[in-house]
């Protein structure tokens, strides 16, 4: 091979020199003896007169002017012609050589880019042998793939996303990552999908992956009023499924009977099946007359909820059944929450660290209510961080019946601007009870807390105010 390819590269070397022959040769020159007109290698045709090399005559001068030839013009010019045509016939040939030659020359090129990119090829493939991540073990492997998940919790199946893309790459990545159960532990479902065989087959293989983990799963829900066969149909695939949940987020409207649920048809309404892996639970809708979370069995490990329907008024928690002394994260979302409920929260959550609700209400009712309470009824020793909007008066009242020792930060913002007054002796007297924990303080859209930066900063020492 080595004999060959040093027996080409004489032969091109030949070739090249050859050109740089031809290329150095004028194409028409005179000869300075007999005046005759001479073409590469030595071709030549008689002429009697001694030519310029530029082809000029003593005629060349009269190209655009009114010139008349006399006869022995005539002959000169005559013989001119001749020479020219007999120099185009001679070019003409010597192009036709040139183009056959260089026809040649691109199917020697094409040949020699057609062998470069094979021998680069080869050079690659016997390169990618050393590479180092042929060395990596698989479960390390593993671990690399599954941090290059999508960094939202819950994974949409796609083929240009992980987990999906790593499978594609080679049967080596493709047997790492489809025995690497964490790639496949997270998933969103679509129930109006769910009765096509081809997703539930595709969804059931993926979490089928996963082996016995638990799962963060997001159902989707777009079917307003399913019948009732299709219902059926899509809870029996669901319940099994939520039973090995660790992560699980409802959003849309309820599927009622899918833990074989009695509400009415109206209500916006999430069973979610007993399960020993539930840590964290999302319901979230947009409609809805009625708001009802049920967990029929125990749910050991809950620590965390979420709760949103921007169209419903939380009144009371007779239709949210949680296992509220557990929870240490309560996100509780509605178009308006009664102050009343907080209350009722906090009393009842009683190892919570988070807590963010909106929008907080109070009619003359409640307050009246909450007027009762005496100052710092409800005492809570865990509360970290607090996150209140409010809507409609109350927040008064609930700092008033609020003793928090352990609260570091607090965030109100007010929901119409500059509407209600800041309710500045109730905070004061809240503070004084609670301690002085309190490192942050956060007040959206009500300046008129300004006025008593001064007086909290000596009540709290190392407290930071911030008016938004």
């Amino acid at each position: 091979m080595i004999t060959q390819m040093m027996d080409d590269m004489v032969a091109l070397a030949k070739l090249d020199s050859l050109l740089d022959e031809c290329l150095a040769q004028p194409i028409i020159s005179v000869c300075l003896t007999c005046g005759s007109f001479v073409g590469p290698r030595g071709l030549t045709s008689s002429f009697p007169f001694t030519q310029p090399r530029d082809l000029e005559t003593p005629y060349s001068q009269y190209d655009s002017a009114n010139f008349v030839p006399a006869p022995h013009d005539i002959a000169y010019i005559d013989e001119v012609l001749h020479q020219r045509h007999a120099q185009l016939i001679n070019i003409s040939y010597q192009l036709s050589i040139a183009q056959s030659a260089f026809w040649k020359l691109e199917a020697l090129q094409t040949r020699l880019e057609g062998s470069a990119s094979r021998v680069r090829l080869s050079a690659i493939s016997h390169k990618a042998l050393t590479s180092p991540i042929r060395r990596i073990p698989p479960e390390v492997l593993g671990e690399i793939f599954y941090r290059c998940l999508p960094t939202a919790p819950y994974v949409t199946p796609r083929d240009v996303e992980s987990p999906m893309v790593l499978t594609q790459v080679c049967r080596h990545w493709r047997a790492v990552a489809m025995s690497t159960p964490r790639l496949w532990t997270s998933i969103t479902l679509h129930v109006d999908l769910a009765t096509d065989e081809g997703y539930r087959s595709m969804c059931e293989a993926w979490l089928g992956r996963a082996k016995s983990l638990p799962l963060a799963m997001r159902v989707l829900n777009d079917l307003d009023s399913p019948d009732p066969s299709t219902q059926a149909y899509i809870v029996s695939w669901l319940r099994p499924l939520l039973m090995r949940c660790h992560d699980f987020w409802w959003h849309g409207p309820a599927l009622d009977s899918l833990l074989d649920n009695d509400d009415a048809l109206s209500t916006v309404t999430c069973a979610v099946s007993p399960t020993p892996y539930l840590t964290r639970l999302r319901v979230t809708s947009h409609r809805g007359n009625v708001y009802a979370v049920r967990l029929p069995g125990p749910a050991p490990h809950l620590h965390a909820a979420f709760l949103q329907c921007t169209t419903h008024h939380l009144r009371s928690l007779d239709q949210i059944y949680l296992s509220w002394p557990q929870l240490t994260e309560l996100n509780l979302h509605f178009a308006l929450l009664d102050s009343t409920v907080l209350l009722q929260l906090l009393s009842l959550c009683t190892s919570l660290r988070f807590l963010a609700v909106s929008s907080l209400y109070a009619d003359p009712d409640q307050l009246a209510s909450l007027r009762t309470l005496s100052a710092g009824a409800i005492h809570h020793s865990t509360l970290r961080r607090v996150e209140m909007r409010v809507i409609r008066h109350g927040l008064d009242a609930v700092l008033d019946a609020l003793t928090a020792p352990a609260l570091e930060e607090l965030d109100i913002g007010f929901c119409h601007h500059e509407r209600d007054p800041w309710p500045h002796t109730e905070f004061v007297e809240f503070v004084k009870r609670s301690g002085s924990a309190l490192r942050k303080l956060v007040v959206r859209q009500n300046k008129s807390v300004a006025r008593h930066l001064v007086e909290y900063t000596t009540l709290a020492p190392g407290l930071a105010v911030t008016v938004r």
